[in-house]
């Protein structure tokens, strides 16, 4: 009895200190954002005399519990922005709720923070070469789809095809045309798997990310050639919205809408947008004198977030996109002569000639489930994407001119992708963090194309009773299944308090499989011609492979504002199966590998005001998938392990406060990336063509941009906006053998602003000095080459209305 009163005694006292000490505390609870209402990730906010402190989320959310009740002085930091403070006041038991507007610090360069290693930290202090702008430099760079995205890095390059089918993407000399990307594209944490299923208009960006080199360890898709990571923007707690309106030349018309609002105060939110943007084309084609390369782009975006607790967080992303465009326009040819390209583009720009014009439709559909906790001691994330890409073609010609050769009567196609990712990691301050997690994915290809192999193919048939053969029609019925999983992670270790090491391994195996049937009709019936290639053909084939992929990282910080770092990775790409071939012997490729080395600085200087970035990489490519012609006899195109190669390169990045609102930014790029071993031939004469010390294709010695930001108030409410920038690339091939050429190509763009918090006049310019170029370009294997012009000078302006 003794022992119960004494356990009492101890218990009951300890119980209701407790309680008396909890009934003398508050929870002080609240949001940071800037002047414009967006959110502030990673802030630091301070109660009294810093005993209290926190850093806020993703969502500009903080909370700190068990403050001793009183009056205190809160004070916020955060870099580029002016420090704020203000009382605030705790009451015992109670949540207190505040929200704090920062404006921005004009004398010093703003803070993006970035998600690059799967949690959010400031740009300058990730230890790899990663570049990102914010909404703001969005718009200040006109980056209104996938194709523009290039301006944005040094040694990375992206080219629109013009049909906007496949776009192309070179990263420090790692490329290849084909519809598996070489980078992976990420939007909102879902990984993209076909470049026709590339979101193609960003309309409601937060940040654009991009990664260079192998990122096999920390993201769910391996890639061989970095990642580029799109956010998009995040529902608030407050009532936003926006309506724009654009016109421009080309009958170019924008319109966009969006708005962001709490459904429940604190735990349900919502941000819906979307829009539609067109323009006509621009190239002419003489056989018809009709405008082609003219497309239309309508998108949704819906964005729901619950926040159960100041742990959990639940997010459902559902978009939709839906284009339409008017043909390639590709001049050039097989067998065309070095200078070829030049001529057309000297005397006869914006000009094709051939007789059938395409029509392109693509939908994509794609829903994504994230949910996430983040608790003392770790983190977890699980991601489940369900993505549908329907495409559909007609009387696309494929060998652009204007004889009855060969066209695309009918190609249809649909993609189904299914994926899952788990990620866990660790959220303490201690020496030793780490990542891991397990990816799992399903990827299902449908493909029904028709090929119409015309009269006028009687002119270059090798007999009379050959030629009169044509015309006869050949349809292909594919489906292509991959079928994969990863898993993957690294973990780092603060061998000094300025000294960490990371370690990652990756290990990931993918099965695909093509079911294909082939077969050829002539006046409606079944048709069999051995010399033709038109041999009917049925078969399945599966093929497997797996890797593992390393990665080790060092990272050393003399000082508070400077980051050293050394990177070595190995990248990979699983090999595949071409579909559209007839042959079984012909339809599998195998894997490509690269080893990429890398070390840089990043560097703030002049208390915040400049900011400088050196990298220097080298990489190794072997078994390069290449595009090429694999049957002459029936044109059929596919990927072959042809090449290996090597790149090294340099590159700057800076940007320098000037002035109060006036800011420079320059960037440049230096790469030299040649094959070291790739040997093709030509079709036509069977001569053999040794690309060996050839430089790698669309990949230029220097590349980069400069630009000029000013931004000013006129009055107590109006502000006055000014950016101009110049992006620029030297001499490029479009082929192996380095015939086919784009001499430098310079574009000057530029945007101005007049505008207060609710309503805003823009007046935007690109290519405005007209230049005449080609912006995408390939070869086909040794034997010839095609290539589609750039947009010429547009020019327009828009309203927006902000509420």
């Amino acid at each position: 009895m003794k022992y119960s009163y004494f356990l009492f005694l101890i218990f009951g006292s300890s119980f209701f200190t407790n309680i008396s000490a909890q009934s003398n505390t508050g929870t002080l609870a609240g949001t940071i954002a800037d002047e414009n209402g967006e959110a502030l990730i990673g802030a630091t906010i301070f109660v009294g005399d810093k005993a209290y402190a926190t850093i806020s989320n993703e969502y500009g959310s903080f909370h700190i519990a068990d403050i001793p009740a009183g009056t205190y002085s809160l004070t916020s930091n955060y870099i580029g922005y002016l420090p704020t403070k203000q009382e605030v006041e705790i009451r015992a038991g109670e949540f207190t709720r505040i929200r704090i507007s920062c404006s921005t610090n004009n004398l010093e360069l703003e803070t993006i923070m970035v998600t690059a290693e799967k949690r959010s930290e400031a740009l300058q202090n990730v230890p790899l070469s990663v570049t990102a702008v914010d909404a703001k430099e969005v718009k200040s760079l006109q980056i209104s789809n996938i194709n523009q995205i290039g301006r944005i890095s040094p040694n990375f390059l992206t080219f629109d095809d013009g049909g906007a089918w496949f776009p192309l993407v070179s990263t420090r000399g790692v490329v290849t045309i084909d519809d598996s990307p070489i980078i992976g594209v990420y939007v909102d944490d879902v990984p993209f798997y076909n470049i026709s299923s590339f979101p193609s208009y960003f309309g409601d960006i937060e940040r654009i990310e991009v990664l260079k080199g192998p990122q096999g360890t920390l993201y769910g898709r391996n890639s061989i050639g970095g990642v580029m990571n799109i956010v998009s923007k995040r529902p608030t707690n407050e009532l936003k919205g926006y309506v724009s309106a654009g016109y421009g030349n080309l009958n170019q018309y924008d319109f966009q809408a969006g708005i962001s609002a709490p459904l429940v105060k604190d735990k349900l939110f919502i941000r819906l947008s979307g829009g539609a943007t067109a323009r006509d084309g621009y190239v002419q084609n003489l056989f018809d004198s009709t405008q082609v390369l003219g497309r239309e782009v309508y998108s949704g975006n819906l964005r729901l977030t619950y926040l159960p607790s100041t742990q959990w967080a639940l997010t459902l992303n559902a978009s939709m996109e839906d284009r339409q465009n008017t043909a390639y326009a590709f001049v050039g040819g097989f067998e065309v002569a070095p200078g070829h390209l030049d001529s057309l583009r000297s005397n006869h720009p914006y000009e094709i000639n051939q007789n059938a014009i395409g029509d392109y439709s693509v939908t994509n559909i794609n829903n994504a489930f994230k949910a996430s906790y983040q608790g003392e001691s770790f983190a977890f994330d699980a991601i489940s994407a369900v993505q549908l890409s329907d495409r559909k073609r007609a009387s696309d010609d494929f060998d652009f001119s204007p004889f009855d050769i060969q066209e695309a009567a009918r190609g249809d196609g649909n993609t189904l992708t299914l994926s899952q990712e788990f990620r866990l990691r660790s959220t303490n301050d201690g020496p030793f963090s780490w990542l891991g997690g397990l990816f799992l994915y399903r990827v299902r290809e449908e493909g029904l194309t028709e090929l119409s192999n015309g009269a006028d193919n009687a002119f270059f048939a090798p007999t009379p009773e050959i030629g009169a053969l044509y015309p006869y029609s050949q349809t292909n019925d594919n489906v292509v299944t991959q079928t994969g999983f990863s898993i993957f992670g690294e973990a780092a270790y603060n061998l000094r308090d300025n000294l960490t090491l990371t370690l990652g391994l990756r290990y990931e195996g993918e099965t695909s499989a093509l079911e294909e049937e082939q077969f050829y009709t002539r006046n409606g019936e079944a048709f069999e011609f051995a010399a033709l290639g038109a041999i009917p053909s049925s078969f399945e084939l599966e093929t497997t492979f797996d890797a593992l992929s390393p990665k080790v990282n060092l990272a050393f910080r003399p000082s508070e504002r400077s980051l050293l770092y050394a990177n070595a990775a190995r990248g990979y790409r699983p090999g595949g199966v071409n579909p559209f071939i007839n042959d079984p012997t012909l339809a599998t490729f195998g894997p490509e590998f690269s080893w990429n080395y890398e070390i840089g600085s990043k560097n703030k200087l002049w208390n915040n005001r400049v900011k400088l970035n050196l990298t220097a990489f080298y990489s190794t490519y072997t078994g390069q998938q290449l595009f090429t012609i694999l049957d002459l006899t029936n044109f059929a195109f596919g990927v072959e392990n042809l090449g290996n190669s090597r790149n090294l390169g340099v590159e700057l990045e800076s940007e320098y406060v000037l002035a109060p609102g006036l800011s420079l930014s320059a960037n440049i790029g230096w790469l030299d990336a040649e094959f070291t071993d790739y040997t093709t031939f030509n079709f036509f004469t069977a001569e053999e063509i040794v690309n060996d010390g050839n430089r790698q294709i669309v990949s230029p010695e220097w590349n980069g941009s400069i630009g000029l930001n000013f931004n000013t108030d006129i009055s107590e409410k109006w502000r006055f906006a000014f950016s101009i920038d110049y992006q620029f690339y030297s001499e490029i091939f479009f082929d192996a053998q380095n015939q086919l050429s784009q001499p430098y190509v310079g574009l000057l763009n530029t945007r101005v602003i007049i505008g207060h918090p609710n309503l805003e006049f823009a007046f935007w310019g690109q290519n405005m000095n007209d230049q005449i170029y080609y912006g995408y370009g390939y070869g086909v294997g040794g034997s010839g080459g095609f290539a589609s012009y750039g947009l010429p000078r547009t020019v327009g302006s828009s309203i927006t209305a902000k509420f």
